[in-house]
């Protein structure tokens, strides 16, 4: 069945001819194989930050090359390297040294290009999707305001995300009681001012200009502190500064926004092969189960050949652009 997949995908649409505008949005891409490089050159193409975390070494990257001399999506990715946009972190491994509950407050969104066992550490090779992620150490990605109603309210909580999604978020959590709630932002304020006023309006603290690093925990793997790292934009980028802060919370929380299927490429049967056995669910446009979680490759479909693991990674950048911008 893999086999006839391979054979029959065909090519997703064509790459950017010019690389876009960046849109200040990070991704984190979870394997370099050929599904999560081709993910992150279509990322950095269309004006997205992309980091890398990559299990091999880099010198053994070199002695076995995930893509052939000569191939597009290598020259694109060396290009948008060399442009600062793609970062890649060796010796990083899910499961490991690499948290995924973390590793999506992080980012913006999450590319899972690595093998099979990526299901189990996912915890999505059911078919329900679940609203929350890693919820039971106070730490929540959260889909809806609605989920907030399934979790304890803690005293002091952290909100990130995009401004308007992620500050009706922190007013629902200050109404539900919490007594001290912060919105942290990698960016600065919303020029329109209604952030700022809503949070003025439900004595809700913004720290703007913060990117989360690290989600600190006590003894007992409770949320401790979140440390971030100062930003600020250079030339239209945003760039950390090197100066970190931790702010005190005893929870986080991640605001979620909403698929947009009318505006990725689709296909039918990477989302019908990914219902076998222990592979990662995920649709037609490689959404999985968690939202703001994407994944191909391996643990979509394993034994599949380079050109529909290439195809797997560029859908599901099409779909990660398009669902950010939404």
């Amino acid at each position: 069945m893999i086999e006839s997949a391979a054979s029959t995908a065909q090519p997703a649409r064509g790459a950017p001819r010019m690389a876009a505008s960046l849109t200040g949005k990070q991704v984190a891409v979870v394997g370099g194989g050929p599904a999560g490089l081709a993910c992150a050159a279509r990322l950095a193409l269309l004006g997205n930050s992309v980091l890398v975390f990559e299990a091999r070494s880099s010198q053994r990257m070199q002695e076995q090359p995930p893509l052939p001399d000569g191939d597009e999506t290598l020259a694109q990715l060396e290009r948008m390297i060399a442009l600062g946009r793609i970062r890649i972190e060796h010796g990083r491994k899910l499961g490991q040294n690499l948290d995924l509950s973390e590793l999506h407050l992080c980012h913006d969104a999450v590319f899972l290009g690595v093998g099979l066992a990526a299901g189990r550490v996912l915890g999505v090779s059911g078919a329900e999707p679940p609203g929350l992620l890693d919820a039971g150490k106070r730490v929540a990605a959260v889909h809806c305001l609605e989920d907030l109603l399934a979790l304890p309210v803690p005293h002091r909580a952290i909100v990130l995300g995009a401004a308007r999604s992620a500050i009706d978020m922190a007013v629902r959590l200050k109404r539900l009681g919490a007594q001290d709630v912060t919105l942290a932002l990698r960016h600065g304020v919303e020029a329109d001012g209604y952030v700022e006023q809503t949070a003025r309006a439900h004595f809700v603290r913004i720290r703007p200009w913060a990117s989360p690093l690290e989600v600190l925990r006590d003894e007992r793997g409770g949320v401790q502190a979140v440390r971030f790292e100062q930003t600020r934009v250079v030339d239209g980028r945003l760039t950390h500064t090197g100066g970190f802060t931790e702010i005190a919370a005893h929870a986080v929380f991640k605001a979620v926004g909403r698929a947009a299927p009318e505006q990725c490429e689709r296909d039918e049967q990477v989302a019908r092969i990914s219902r076998e056995g222990e592979r990662v669910r995920v649709d037609d446009c490689l959404r999985t189960a968690l939202p703001g979680i994407y994944a191909g490759g391996d643990c979509v479909a394993p034994g599949q050949d380079t050109a529909l693991a290439l195809r797997h990674g560029v859908l599901a950048a099409q779909a990660i652009h398009a669902d950010l911008q939404s």
